[in-house]
This record gives C-alpha cells, sequence and structure tokens, in this order.
C-alpha cells in the first residue's frame, strides 16, 4: 500500500485525521509522541519522523534570528533548504523500516515545509493536506502557553499564512496524489475523509467513524459571521484571502462556513442621543493583537443598549498603532491620551462613557457571552448592589477556572480576590474618586476601588460560572505585585487610605490573620509535596523520553549496522561467485585443451622423456 503522508499547520486538526488513520489500521509508527494535557487522545506523531524533521528546519533557519525555529519559522521567513540532502540516507532508513508490507504512513506539521523532501523519496505516497480557520489556529497557540507566542500574539497569522501557502503550492503541483482538506468543515462531513480517500486516491480503508474523535470538546470551530472574523480579515488581509484560495480549491472546502464582512463599529458607538445602559472600556498600552479578541468578545457579550469605548494610553509598537487605525477608521470609539497607566486609561474612558453601568476590560482578556446581560439585570433589579462579579478561566501560561468567593470584607482587606472586569455602577466609581492613579505602583487600583465601595456600604453580587477569560502571561503585572519591593509599598498605601476601615477591623483581621496562617502552613506542606512529586513524576518521564531516544537510536544504529553488514555479505558474495565463475572458466579452458591433437602429443613426448631417463 502507498504510505499515507498527514501535513498542515500545527493545530490545524492533523492528530484528528491521524488518530482516525491509525483507528482505520494504518500503522503511524512504533514510537509515538505521548499525549499531554493540551492533547489527551494523543498527537500520533512518530518520533523518529518528528526529530529528523525538527533538526532539518533547524539547520535550514537563521541562527539567532526571532521567531520559531522548531517550526522552521522566523521573521524573514528564509528557509535554505541546502542542508536537506545531507539527511537523504536517515530518512530512507526511516522509511525502510516503516514499510514493511503493511498500510504505514506519518503525520509531523512540519512535515509541511519538507513536502518536496519527502516526495522525492515517496513518489507513490498519498497526502492528506489539512487547513483550519487561522483566527482558531491562533487561540489554539495561545492555549499551548508557550512564551514565544503569548509574548508575539501576532506570530500566530503570519506563521499560518506561511504554512499554508507551501500547503497551497505542493498541492498545485501534485493534486492528483492530494486530498485538500478543511478540518473545520470536516466537523460536519466527516464520511468525507474516507470516501475521497477511496474515489480521488484510490485507498480503500476500513470503515471507521471519524465522529467519535471528535467527542472530546478539543476541536472547536468558530465560524459564521462572528465578530473576531471580520476582525481578523480587516487586519490580516493576506490571511482571509489565502483563506477563500484554499477554499476555492480544496476537496472539502470550508467556504460558506465563515464570513467576513466589512468591519463596522457603529453598533457599539454612541451617536445622537442614543440610550446607553452599559459602557465596555478597553484600555490598552501596546496590546494590539489581543485587543482583536477582547473587541470580539464585547461584540458577542454586549447587550442592545451598550457602548464600547478603546482607550489607546500612548501605545508605542507599531502593529497596535495599526491595529488601532483600522478600528478608528471602522468607527470604533478609540479615545488616545498620553501614556499615564491603566487606572488614569481606566478613568479617561468611564469619564467618556454614557451607560449607568460601566464593564473595565483589559486589552488581553475576553467576556464571556451572557455575563453583561446578566450583571444589568442585577443591577437594575437590586439598587443595594454596586457590584457584580463572577469566575474566571484562566488560559496562556497556566489552565484552570478559579471560583471566586462571596464578598467577605475581611478576606477582601487582606487580598484581592475580585478582578477588575465585573460590571459596576458608575455611582461607585463617583463616590470612590475613580481608580487610584497615586498608587507607588500599578495593579491594585481595583482592590482600592472595591474596599471603597464595601466601605461605603455597597453590596457586591456573584454571579454564579465563569464570565470571564484572563490571559495568563509571562512576566504578567500580577507576578510582579507578589514580590516584596512592589507589592509592600502598595500594602502600606492601601492601609494609609483606609485606615479607619483597618483599624475598626483589626482584632478579626489579626484572628484571622493567625487562622490563615495555620491553613497556610498546611497549604504550604500539601504544596511542598505535590510539588515533590511533581518533580518526581517529571524526573521520571524525562527519563523515560530519555530511554525512549536512547532506544530509538540504538535501534537506526542496529538497523544501519545490519543494513551495512548485509551490503558488506553481499559484496562478499560477489566475489564469491565470480572467483568461482573464473575457476570454472578456467576448468572449462583447461578440458578444452586436454582435448586438442597438440595436448595428445605433449603428453606422449612427455612420456617418452619419462621413459627413456635411466
Amino acid at each position: 500500500m502507498n504510505p499515507i503522508v498527514v501535513a498542515g499547520m500545527h493545530r490545524s486538526g492533523t492528530s484528528l485525521v491521524a488518530s482516525w488513520l491509525a483507528a482505520a489500521g494504518v500503522d503511524m509508527g512504533g514510537h509515538l509522541l505521548a499525549p499531554d494535557p493540551g492533547n489527551p487522545t494523543g498527537y500520533f506523531e512518530d518520533l523518529s519522523f518528528l526529530d529528523l524533521n525538527r533538526r532539518m528546519l533547524h539547520e535550514a533557519t537563521p541562527e539567532g534570528e526571532a521567531g520559531h525555529r522548531d517550526w522552521g519559522w522566523t521573521e524573514s521567513e528564509r528557509l535554505d533548504r541546502a542542508p536537506f540532502a545531507a539527511h537523504e540516507q536517515a530518512a530512507r532508513a526511516l522509511i525502510a523500516a516503516q514499510a514493511q508490507g503493511r498500510p504505514w504512513g506519518f503525520k509531523d506539521p512540519r512535515t509541511t515545509l519538507l513536502l518536496d523532501f519527502w516526495d522525492r523519496l515517496l513518489p507513490d505516497a498519498r497526502y492528506l493536506l489539512l487547513y483550519r480557520f487561522p483566527w482558531e489556529v491562533a487561540d489554539s497557540m495561545q492555549r499551548l502557553g508557550a512564551d514565544v507566542f503569548l509574548e508575539n500574539p501576532g506570530y500566530a497569522y503570519r506563521i499560518w499564512a506561511f504554512y499554508n501557502r507551501q500547503l497551497l503550492d505542493f498541492y498545485g503541483r501534485h493534486r492528483e496524489r492530494c486530498l485538500l482538506l478543511s478540518a473545520d468543515a470536516l466537523l460536519d462531513r466527516p464520511e468525507v475523509l474516507r470516501e475521497q480517500l477511496a474515489g480521488k486516491l484510490g485507498v480503500a480503508l476500513p470503515e471507521t467513524p471519524l465522529a467519535p474523535l471528535l467527542a472530546g470538546g478539543l476541536f472547536a470551530r468558530v465560524g459564521g459571521a462572528d465578530p473576531l472574523i471580520a476582525l481578523v480579515a480587516a487586519n490580516h488581509p493576506d490571511c482571509a484571502e489565502l483563506l477563500t484560495e484554499l477554499d476555492r480549491v480544496a476537496d472539502l472546502s470550508g467556504a460558506g462556513l465563515w464570513s467576513a464582512p466589512p468591519l463596522d463599529g457603529r453598533r457599539l458607538a454612541v451617536v445622537g442621543d442614543r440610550a446607553v445602559d452599559l459602557s465596555i472600556v478597553i484600555p490598552c498600552h501596546d496590546d494590539g493583537e489581543f485587543l482583536l479578541e477582547a473587541v470580539a468578545s464585547a461584540e458577542r457579550s454586549a447587550p442592545e443598549r451598550a457602548e464600547l469605548l478603546i482607550v489607546d494610553d500612548g501605545s508605542t509598537a507599531a502593529r497596535t498603532l495599526e491595529v488601532l487605525d483600522v478600528l478608528r477608521r471602522a468607527g470604533y470609539s478609540v479615545i488616545d491620551q498620553e501614556n499615564a497607566g491603566l487606572a488614569a486609561a481606566r478613568n479617561r474612558g468611564i469619564r467618556a462613557a454614557h451607560g449607568r453601568y460601566v464593564l473595565p476590560l483589559d486589552a488581553d482578556n475576553r467576556l464571556r457571552p451572557g455575563f453583561p446581560a446578566a450583571a444589568v439585570a442585577v443591577l437594575d433589579a437590586e439598587p443595594e448592589v454596586g457590584v457584580v462579579y463572577g469566575d474566571r478561566q484562566e488560559f496562556g501560561c497556566r489552565s484552570r477556572r478559579v471560583e471566586v468567593p462571596e464578598l467577605d470584607l475581611d478576606g477582601l482587606l487582606r487580598a484581592n480576590f475580585i478582578d477588575a472586569c465585573s460590571v459596576l455602577r458608575r455611582e461607585v466609581w463617583e463616590q470612590c474618586g475613580g481608580y487610584d492613579g497615586t498608587m507607588p505602583s500599578q495593579g491594585w487600583e481595583d482592590w482600592d476601588l472595591w474596599i471603597g465601595a464595601a466601605e461605603r456600604g455597597w453590596r457586591f453580587h456573584r454571579l454564579p460560572g465563569v464570565t470571564f477569560e484572563y490571559r495568563v502571561r509571562p512576566g504578567s503585572m500580577a507576578s510582579r505585585l507578589l514580590t516584596a519591593e512592589v507589592g509592600e509599598p502598595l500594602r502600606l498605601h492601601m492601609i494609609d487610605k483606609h485606615y479607619d476601615l483597618y483599624r475598626r477591623r483589626l482584632p478579626r483581621l489579626l484572628t484571622a490573620q493567625h487562622e490563615t496562617g495555620l491553613v497556610e502552613a498546611q497549604r504550604a506542606a500539601a504544596a511542598a509535596e505535590r510539588d515533590r512529586l511533581r518533580s518526581e513524576r517529571d524526573g521520571i518521564a524525562a527519563e523515560r523520553e530519555a530511554l525512549a531516544r536512547r532506544l530509538e537510536k540504538a535501534e537506526l544504529d542496529l538497523r544501519e549496522a545490519a543494513r551495512s553488514r548485509e551490503e558488506e555479505r553481499g559484496m562478499l558474495e560477489d566475489e564469491r561467485d565470480r572467483l568461482y565463475a573464473e575457476l570454472a572458466a578456467f576448468r572449462r579452458r583447461v578440458e578444452a585443451m586436454e582435448a586438442t591433437r597438440a595436448w595428445r602429443v605433449r603428453e606422449w613426448v612427455l612420456g617418452l622423456r619419462r621413459r627413456s631417463r635411466p
């Protein structure tokens, strides 16, 4: 059977298709990359092919250049394919080890950049080329938690375009041996995969349902006229054009599953005397790529009588300025100010807001649909409530749901646990004097506001469920605030500002602190034991991986040695056969000579000489 090669950008559905091939009896390799929390069902990538691809791409990319060399991409997008030839023998050895007369294939997203290399060695291979909507890939890459993508969110779209241009080019030259498939379309028509394999590529596989492999919920589609699509198309037009071309030529197209109407921000802009209940305020300082997702979440979530205001807090990054310009020209309300910090930016936006209620949303976070409308309903129904909040879902450097408790004043005085992404009455903000911009360092302005609201008797209402998504980034403000040099001056500022409240509650705080200390000690011991076990587990996993790699290398060395011995034996056998052939030829010549009259005369003369000797 012809081998099946699965290619497509990382996070594009290649694992899904490879898992289906494995379930259908295709051997995807003997040493597969282990599952992890990001893909618990498995990647179905053979480590031998993966490591070889990785080495080749690392050699082909400029050393020291920003980007992600492990995926063969740097900012210059230079890929020197000349070193690939040096790895041809190793690639042939992998193919020989895998091709044992049974259905087989391999999958590694990096193969997308090496398709011509592998095609020279596998001229009869069949290719499954997968692509996925770029905004979904960008979100999936953020959820990887890798620093390189959290610090450079724009890389996702550039890498998506780089990989899919390679995919489209290869398909255009070899379409008779390829299937180009929209992974998003497979969600609706999984049966097409088997039909197209048989019909176009002549590969008949057992009837194995793809639908059960989608049950984990890891593959989510953002399609239709979702606001994010128009925002991405307006800010990454090259990706929208490339996706349109992929859909145009694909064997299973995603056309019709997404649309990108002209970007229009006027729905959430205040025009004339339009009544506004809720004002969503997004401060932004050099977070332009993340801002697109925040704006999209506001578009999805905003109730009918709502407005959106974006405050540019003196951004200088070129990409952020480009995004802000696109939003401004599309009719979004963008307010510019010199860089003055987060508190000042929030205050600037709220002063310009028209709503009775305010929802601050950081530019790198995202609202969950339903939260703003539910909060407005509570505030309308309960005039004593000043703040409405809920749980948060963290993603990025870590992934977890944080369940935020009901308000406990003593607990709030000790530490903040309610995020700024809450809905509050404008009256609360006014009574507290807005967010405090005089703090020694930014980061706890919302904590100060919540204490001020509690001092003035406002009730806090907790909604059940997750209300927003919080992006955890490397070197985040939250981690910086935990350091003594930053956190201690801020705590002293808070105590001085709310001195009377802290003094009245001091006995309760001290008692609670003692109890908390005991609990914290127990937690610390448990955390230490947990960390020890995790470290031990990670050590075992690393050792297992190292052993697996040593075993893999030993197997490759044995195969190479066996191949060399086979070649040497073949040479010796050839030499033996040559010598036997020469010996036989010599014998035939001797026999021919002995049959001649001259040879008989010679024998007669030699006999006379022997008889004449004394």
